[in-house]
């Protein structure tokens, strides 16, 4: 491998080649300009080329010096691609497998689409979703983000929101025609209240929207999304998140029969590990949330 003794003057040829100066190209290099003139002297020496000639007080390149630079010109950029699809195919393979904690109603209403596409786009083959509601739910040896409705700091862990949470009442449309008479007297009489709460948060939106709850009927679920379905199927009324009915409102199948909406008691964030906030997979998830809500907002306003 005599030939390639050559090597460790390269980056000096390849740069006074590119630049046209060798004090410019020291500068770039961090070397002294009389460096730079051993090394191109070293690479004249081992090749028995000549490579350079003076110009006046300047240097060009002879006719196999400019030969001399396109070679390695392309052979730079040919390393450079192998180095990148190299590191490509490492993040490629790290990223093939991808656990995501969710809750279950986030997930339903439309999260767990988002997340089958976005594995799908990004090279995911093994993507395993797990239920959770709070941080504390979550089994990090076994997941690699999670979204969760509570509420920070999240001790250990890297965090953002998701989106501002208001709760509101939503109804099926055919339920709708039943809470024009309760609407008058300002009650919801004989009306099913659905909640997965002890019922504060009924409390709290009946004092806020000065609308009695006397005569009402309650049912309490095991979780958001048991009391989203039932108002879909037009069981009574649910008081739950936006982020959790935004599309159903826009499809028709949910309404929001008063304007009255108190802000929740927690709310939707992205966490995962600190270590692992700067990945480029965790990143990409975070934008594709934001910008998915942010287009939903958008047809919202369109609709309207």
């Amino acid at each position: 491998m005599k030939a390639l003794h050559f090597l460790p003057y390269i980056r000096a040829f390849e740069a006074v080649a590119r630049i046209g100066s060798v004090r410019q190209a020291a500068d770039e290099l961090g070397l002294s300009p009389g460096a730079v003139s051993l090394q191109l002297r070293r690479l004249s020496e081992t090749t028995g080329l000549t490579l350079l000639e003076k110009s006046g007080r300047n240097i060009k390149l002879t006719a196999a010096g400019r030969e001399f630079a396109q070679t390695v010109s392309h052979a730079i950029g040919n390393l450079a691609a192998a180095v990148e699809d190299g590191t490509d195919r490492r993040l490629e393979s790290h990223q093939r497998k991808l656990t995501v904690g969710l809750p279950p109603a986030l997930a339903i209403a439309w999260m767990a689409g988002l997340l089958v596409q976005f594995a799908g786009a990004r090279g995911v083959t093994d993507l395993s979703m797990r239920n959770c509601i709070r941080a504390s739910d979550v089994v990090w040896d076994d997941v690699d983000l999670a979204v969760v409705y509570d509420n920070p700091p999240f001790d250990g862990l890297w965090w953002q929101p998701v989106s501002d949470v208001k709760l509101r009442t939503v109804c099926s449309p055919l339920l709708f025609p039943r809470l024009e008479g309760p609407l008058r007297e300002r009650k919801l009489r004989d009306v099913t209240l659905l909640h997965e709460d002890d019922g504060r948060e009924w409390t709290r939106w009946s004092a806020a929207s000065r609308i009695s709850l006397e005569g009402s009927r309650s049912v309490r679920v095991q979780s958001v999304a048991i009391a989203v379905a039932s108002a879909l199927q037009g069981q009574g009324i649910a008081l739950v998140s936006d982020v959790l009915t935004r599309s159903y409102l826009y499809e028709g199948r949910l309404i929001q029969p008063f304007p009255t909406a108190i802000p929740a008691s927690a709310g939707y964030y992205l966490l995962c590990p600190t270590e692992k906030a700067e990945e480029p997979l965790i990143q990409a998830f975070a934008n594709q949330i934001a910008a998915h809500l942010r287009g939903e907002r958008s047809g919202d306003k369109q609709a309207q």
